[in-house]
């Protein structure tokens, strides 16, 4: 019986897939030697339109098929020396820093796509996932990653500002109570284990935020903050004994 074509295509995917399963070691690193070999000697033509090709047969797999290629994609990684994990992160900067203005917004605009897109699990494990990746960074990583973020939040243009403003508060309004209770133990920690330097800058920080705020905003700050201290000490009454109560005034 004569296959269709996409019978065929089928056929030959499942091919490859237990062809590259059976490969050994030696096999594969030959195969990665050549394809490192071979897309160093294309010309920017023939990338372009190995990028294109790779773009459309993203878009025309199936849900089950993407699926698929993200737990490759994880089992690949985690498979991974630290050595070639270094050398992937060297690749990505380098890749970012060659790349036109058009091309980071359209990575920006897809990041922004997927993670919209993301089901509340995977929202989940990629909060998980992040927290794990800061805890296992060192001191010095650390400081590499605020140094970015700072210089990333100076480039911004006061429209992206705006919108980050929008989407934490968003974000704020959307959490539990017990997650909530979890960023404030968080920060309190991070306040107790900064260093007097740090603690300087956050306060000379706070302090340039406040001189450059709108009448508007500085009103809507002390509301919030009279809102705040109305919550603060009505919790605070509540957890009073019989005796504390009779001392203070109850408050209204």
């Amino acid at each position: 019986m004569k296959l269709s074509h996409e019978e065929r295509k089928e056929r030959k995917r499942e091919y490859n897939k237990r062809y590259r399963q059976n490969r050994t070691e030696e096999q594969k690193e030959k195969r990665k030697e050549y394809l490192k070999r071979r897309l160093q000697n294309m010309t920017e033509e023939q990338k372009e339109e190995l990028k294109e090709n790779n773009k459309r047969r993203y878009q025309n797999m199936t849900e089950e098929q993407k699926e698929e290629r993200k737990e490759n994609n994880k089992r690949r990684y985690q498979n991974m020396t630290e050595e070639q994990r270094e050398e992937i992160k060297e690749y990505n900067k380098r890749r970012l820093q060659n790349m036109t203005e058009e091309q980071k917004e359209e990575i920006k605009e897809y990041n922004k796509r997927r993670y919209q897109n993301m089901t509340e699990e995977q929202r989940e494990e990629r909060k998980e996932y992040n927290r794990r990746r800061y805890q296992n960074m060192t001191e010095e990583q650390k400081e590499k990653t605020k140094e970015y973020n700072k210089r990333r939040y100076q480039n911004m243009t006061e429209e992206q500002r705006e919108e980050r403003k929008e989407y934490d508060k968003r974000r704020l309004q959307n959490r539990t109570e017990e997650q909530k209770e979890e960023r404030k133990e968080y920060n309190k920690r991070r306040y107790q284990n900064m260093t007097e330097e740090q603690k300087e800058e956050l306060k000379e920080y706070d302090k340039r935020r406040l001189q450059n705020m709108t009448e508007e905003q500085k009103e809507k700050r002390k509301e919030k903050r009279k809102e705040k201290k109305k919550e603060y000490d009505k919790r605070r009454y509540q957890n009073m004994t019989e005796e504390q109560k009779n001392k203070t005034i109850t408050p209204h």
